[in-house]
């Protein structure tokens, strides 16, 4: 019987979801811009005792890489590593692009709000697995691709979109939200299972923070 503790924080929210056996035995979701540093944890030990679980029942723990917002990226990693180095148990990272692509039924494009006027874009088959590499892109160059493309527009920010008057009827019919813990654990427990390990953080953009230079 496998149990896996898995969460996101990358996004503007903090979920977080218990997988034993096949099943979601218990999750946890809240929409939040920021705060994700001050409720992770509680977030992660009231799931743990709503699923009936302790932390040395765990035989894994998955977590979303980015890209994503870098204070929440970097509290969910922290948070992750720290739970796998206490009990010893493998860590799963999956991309935030993979936790919204479960999503479709079929290939789509996913499309993450960099909250900076551009988007994180890369687009999925229908295993949700990535075809060809992440990129920024703009929001127009995105409604562009998404009228050529057959499948529908995956979005973690909805807004970003909603404002332009030549939204396709693709990016409409897949408005969805931040990433959902209970959505995408299927998805991260198959990768565990395969022994697909290791969670390094997916940023995309060079940091804009700068030593500064010698006097």
């Amino acid at each position: 019987m496998t149990t896996l503790l898995i969460f996101d924080t990358t996004a503007a929210a903090c979920s977080v979801a218990v997988w034993r056996n096949g099943i979601v035995v218990a999750d946890r979701y809240e929409a939040m811009p920021r705060g994700q540093a001050e409720r992770l944890l509680p977030m992660i030990q009231e799931t743990l005792d709503a699923g009936g679980t302790h932390y040395d029942d765990l035989d894994g723990v998955c977590v979303t890489c980015g890209p994503g917002a870098f204070t929440g990226l970097r509290i969910g990693l922290a948070a992750a590593r720290g739970i796998a180095l206490a009990g010893q148990v493998p860590l799963v990272g999956l991309s935030t692009f993979e936790a919204l692509a479960v999503r479709a039924d079929g290939p789509c494009l996913v499309a993450i709000d960099t909250k900076r006027r551009d988007i994180y874009l890369q687009r999925f088959d229908d295993s949700a697995k990535p075809v060809g590499p992440a990129r920024i892109a703009t929001v127009d160059e995105v409604l562009r691709e998404a009228r050529d493309f057959s499948g529908p527009v995956v979005a973690d920010n909805p807004a970003v979109f909603l404002t332009n008057a030549t939204l396709p009827s693709v990016v409409q019919q897949a408005l969805s939200g931040p990433p959902r813990a209970t959505a995408f654990a299927q998805h991260a427990a198959a990768k565990f299972e395969a022994g697909d390990t290791g969670a390094a953080p997916i940023y995309l953009r060079a940091p804009e923070a700068r030593l500064p230079g010698a006097r």
